[in-house]
């Protein structure tokens, strides 16, 4: 008996609890929110169609994502939403993929071009931003909303100006060639390796002659100078070979650095090698400093020479210069400047799409420099 009246006690309170859990559902209330804001708003990707020249004068145009970070105001007064910082000219607003973040948990929608229709803004879908979009975040109760002017600016106008990029440590570009030939050097028994032109390679011996190599690096004979091996540069050397425009078939290159570390000022030479049939070997000129000029090259113990856009530049941790005839003058250029950080000693090269690279020798940092357009 006892035991029919606990069971029996037992389906009423749970009859009792199942109907004070009905109850309590039915009396529970939804919150909806009615405020709400965009808190955050990021590129997660945006293209550069980069037009770029080669070495041997060649024009191409590759595609290549943008990495460094785009920062964007948001005025939350005046409900816009901007970019101070212009991005490259040559980007695609056209595919833009964005992440926006809203205040508790609102929908961001963006506003046809064409129309009043809507569209959920997803973090995969491509928009179109090559004119101010509306933006709109509806709160919870999907009745009130506030909406923002987007608009993204880019650089419009071609100023030839470097922008530099801070890039990974591991990023600067490796010199295979140049290990190649600065490993022959060494098999050779030569002292150091200079440059390497389309089909000339140069190095110095244990006397310190300058030698040529036109056979990749078989045989190496002393090169011809039209003066004194004593005004070769021994420290801080750089090299550079490029086209010469005049000639096909031919490398106009030029030697750089100093004869001795406390010289103040550093000695340049040149040669036109030409490669084509029946040419006519080249020589070594020595580009005087002439009293007159004060555009000559300054003294530095981190000197490096590269071809990069159609000029050749010298760059050191102080300065870039340029010149334009064959390293007689070399002048600053307001549009080609280092980047705003300190820097010690660096190293200067460039790659196969055009861009110009920067690594400081005392530290990780990288930078790789394009001309912009604004």
């Amino acid at each position: 008996m006892n035991k029919h009246i606990s069971a029996l006690l037992a389906l009423i309170m749970g009859a009792l609890m199942m109907t004070s859990c009905l109850k309590s559902d039915d009396n529970s209330e939804v919150i909806y929110y009615q405020d709400t804001a965009i808190t955050d708003f990021s590129l997660t990707t945006v293209n550069r169609y980069i037009h770029t020249t080669s070495k041997s004068g060649k024009d191409s145009v590759y595609k290549e994502v943008v990495q460094y970070p785009v920062t964007f105001n948001i005025d939350q007064y005046d409900q816009e939403i901007f970019n101070t910082d212009s991005l490259f000219a040559d980007c695609d607003l056209k595919h833009v993929l964005i992440s926006v973040t809203t205040k508790k948990s609102g929908v961001a929608v963006i506003k046809s071009l064409t129309s009043d229709s809507l569209k959920t803004i997803l973090s995969t879908d491509s928009l179109d931003f090559t004119q101010p979009r509306e933006i709109r975040v509806y709160a919870q109760d999907n009745k009130s909303y506030r909406a923002y002017k987007v608009t993204m600016n880019k650089h419009k106008v071609a100023t030839e100006k470097i922008l530099w990029e801070k890039m990974p440590a591991d990023s600067y570009p490796v010199d295979t060639k140049k290990a190649k030939w600065e490993q022959i050097v060494e098999d050779k028994g030569l002292a150091v390796f200079i440059g390497a032109g389309t089909k000339e390679a140069y190095a110095y011996d244990m006397d310190g002659r300058l030698m040529v190599s036109k056979d990749e690096g078989v045989t190496w004979n002393p090169d011809t100078l039209d003066d004194s091996t004593t005004l070769l540069p021994r420290e801080s050397l750089a090299f550079v070979s490029y086209p010469f425009e005049a000639n096909e078939k031919t490398d106009y290159q030029l030697i750089a650095g100093v004869i001795d570390e406390e010289d103040l000022i550093s000695v340049v030479w040149r040669k036109v090698a030409e490669y084509a049939e029946g040419s006519q070997p080249g020589k070594w000129c020595f580009v005087p400093v002439e009293v007159f000029n004060k555009y000559y090259l300054p003294s530095t113990n981190d000197l490096s020479l590269v071809w990069f856009h159609k000029k050749v530049l010298a760059i050191s941790s102080s300065w870039i210069l340029v010149s334009v005839d064959g390293g007689i003058t070399w002048k600053e250029n307001n549009k080609l400047q280092l980047p705003d950080d300190y820097l010690m000693a660096v190293e200067a090269c460039t790659d196969g799409e055009g861009a110009l690279w920067l690594k400081d020798l005392n530290s990780d940092n990288v930078w790789r420099g394009t001309l912009v357009e604004e």
